[in-house]
């Protein structure tokens, strides 16, 4: 199959309610924010991990990055990850270069992951040493390293301020076995938050990876169905509103199409009273004026929009429909 051959830029919004879309381990798992402004932040790597979760738990699809475990129950580090895509994890190469070779197409054939974000693996194998006269097998470090064409922000941001909000309730058990009670559980959720995400495909990088036009399909329909398939307790609350798909000639982008829209809300409300998106709408005024500055440097322009999201300043129904089945 073809690797990709034009770039392109992804501009997704999606919101969420009572949930903590990207929690700080570091910050008692608070959601990330931004001290200063005061908007909700999340990471390109949580952004992936929404992908990732859907292509290999609703799709089927081997993917790198995800936990593996030897065969007495222990986690695998990257060097056993690497490992296990070589036919024979106990052969030895003529160099560690020969290991590397190998272990590269096998990921890029089997997991779509490695072709689209691109990896940094670790590889330790046996590889023929010469000492003297006699030659015998030792282990030899290496990596595979491949720039992944589609990257998105490292923060992501909520397009207004967020106020995070700590809830206590009563846990399922004990807290220990002597206890007369249970013990209480504690939560920092956003009441609201609406989050723009902004990414983009590099044409060059894919010819690297083998990034396929059918990969990038993959990714877009990961975003939207993604995010719709984030039902667990913390990430209950997640729905996608709008995603564009902006596809170019020679080498061209608009870029960082997330600052160039905003949002307007309705009676005055602030930033950390919105609860719904009917108490808002999106301006995407100077997104619409780009585009028509680009001209013919656009060669296509889809979407798909939840009907409950208003949209100002650009036709989306001019653009062509986004459609990833049932």
């Amino acid at each position: 199959m073809a690797t990709v051959s034009n770039r392109s830029e992804i501009l997704f919004i999606y919101h969420v309610k009572d949930a903590n879309p990207n929690g700080d381990p570091l910050d008692e798992n608070k959601p990330r924010t931004d001290p200063d402004t005061g908007v909700a932040t999340v990471t390109d790597v949580r952004i992936k991990r929404t992908i990732r979760d859907y292509w290999h738990q609703n799709l089927g699809h081997e993917i790198l990055v995800r936990d593996t475990f030897t065969d007495e129950g222990y986690l695998k580090d990257g060097k056993g990850r690497s490992r296990s895509f070589l036919e024979d994890a106990n052969k030895v190469f003529d160099n560690i270069l020969e290991a590397e070779r190998e272990i590269r197409e096998a990921i890029l054939t089997q997991c779509i992951d490695a072709r689209v974000f691109g990896c940094t693996l670790p590889v330790e194998v046996n590889v023929k040493k010469k000492r003297g006269k006699t030659e015998k097998a030792e282990k030899d470090k290496g990596s595979v390293t491949l720039t992944g064409p589609v990257q998105f922000s490292g923060f992501n941001r909520s397009l207004h301020q967020v106020a995070p909000v700590f809830v206590q309730g009563t846990a399922a058990f004990a807290s220990s076995e002597n206890a007369r009670q249970k013990s209480f559980r504690e939560d920092y959720v956003l009441p609201y938050a609406c989050i723009a995400v902004y990414g983009i495909v590099n044409e060059i990088a894919a010819r690297t990876t083998q990034m396929s036009d059918d990969d990038v399909e993959k990714v877009l329909e990961g975003l939207w169905r993604g995010t719709e398939n984030l039902i667990s307790r913390s990430k209950m609350g997640h729905q996608p509103l709008l995603l564009m798909h902006l596809e170019y000639r020679d080498n061209f982008r608009i870029g960082d199409l997330s600052s160039r829209i905003s949002l307007k809300t309705n009676d005055g409300k602030q930033g950390p009273q919105l609860r719904d998106p009917s108490d808002f709408h999106i301006d995407a005024s100077p997104l619409a004026a780009a585009a028509k500055a680009a001209g013919d440097k656009i060669l296509r322009q889809r979407c798909m929009r939840d009907d409950r999201l208003r949209v100002e300043g650009i036709d989306i129904s001019a653009c062509d429909t986004l459609s990833f089945g049932s």
